[in-house]
């Protein structure tokens, strides 16, 4: 397993190229997504909405849910000058109340879960049994993952350094063609400064069609590909505050469903720290809680 920095920043990445990339040129795309990492912090807080077949049991239970990211450099540089000295932490919310945190400080990786947060969401089906026994495990403890441990538990054929850096620039060269299709597309200026835009996912296939056969090694076929992306970036200036992306597409024979994801970004001071009291996690302490958990709920 990487550090979780990468992974923090590929997220960021993501809500950035795919939002930002609405601003209409280069230039502009640039210094929006420059002013992500151009500060010493960053947090980005993710929520996710779903209108279509079943809303009223899908919609509940992503409005309780959110995804919280921050980043802060150790060097007292900006973010772009700091990577391998960035200290990270990914929280999920549930009701408002934290449900998972994980932090990565250095080389380590710490995790705490409440699982008591589970039952603030509706239509879960998560059972007083299943919860008490999640409860017997983590009881909002703190536990310390050790690079040895996940390096003991990768499965075997994990991917080299090598694999996983072409892999990075695979995807980087798919992303790369969907920003240059929004890029030369039509967009909207919004009142409070940003760009909006609306386009059909027909589209986007065509353009990630030719990386995707030659990853494959042959060509590719695809029918008719229905369906409408809309993607909004908000600027302060050449800063980006935020962004969003709806994805709406056919669900079978019941309709159309329509997917989105909304990002604000602050760069407020915030300090992410070794937490205190972390239970060190083991191969026997694994198999002692998977025992704990079994009793429970039997």
């Amino acid at each position: 397993m990487k550090k979780i920095d990468w992974k923090v920043l590929s997220l960021g990445g993501v809500v950035a190229s795919l939002t930002l990339a609405a601003c209409g040129s280069s230039a502009s795309l640039d210094s929006a997504v420059s002013s992500l990492s151009a500060s010493q912090y960053l947090q980005v807080h993710v929520t996710a909405t779903y209108e279509g077949p079943d809303s009223q049991e899908v919609q509940p239970i992503l409005s309780g849910l959110s995804l919280d990211v921050s980043e802060a450099s150790t060097t007292g540089q900006p973010l772009a000058q700091s990577v391998g000295n960035i200290n990270s932490e990914v929280d999920v919310k549930a009701g408002g109340q934290l449900l998972l945190s994980v932090r990565g400080i250095g080389t380590a990786i710490y995790l705490e879960l409440d699982p008591q947060a589970l039952s603030s969401i509706a239509n879960l089906g998560l059972t007083a049994q299943k919860l008490a026994a999640l409860e017997l495990i983590f009881d909002n403890r703190w536990f310390d993952v050790p690079q040895s441990l996940i390096a003991s538990l990768e499965p075997a054929g994990t991917p080299t350094a090598a694999q996983t850096a072409n892999e990075q620039a695979d995807a980087q060269e798919l992303l790369a063609s969907v920003t240059q299709l929004i890029e030369g597309s039509s967009y909207t200026t919004l009142p409070s400064g940003g760009y909006s835009q609306t386009g059909t996912l027909a589209s986007v296939v065509k353009v990630v069609l030719p990386t995707l056969a030659k990853l494959e090694g042959h060509a590719i076929q695809v029918g008719p590909v229905p369906g409408s992306y809309t993607i909004a970036v908000t600027l302060s200036g050449s800063n980006a505050t935020g962004g969003s992306i709806q994805v709406t597409a056919p669900d079978g024979n019941s309709g159309n469903a329509t997917v989105g994801l909304v990002a604000t970004v602050a760069h407020d001071a915030v300090t992410i720290t070794v937490p205190t009291g972390a239970t060190t996690v083991t191969k026997s302490l694994i198999q002692q809680l998977e025992g704990e958990a079994t009793s429970a709920s039997t």
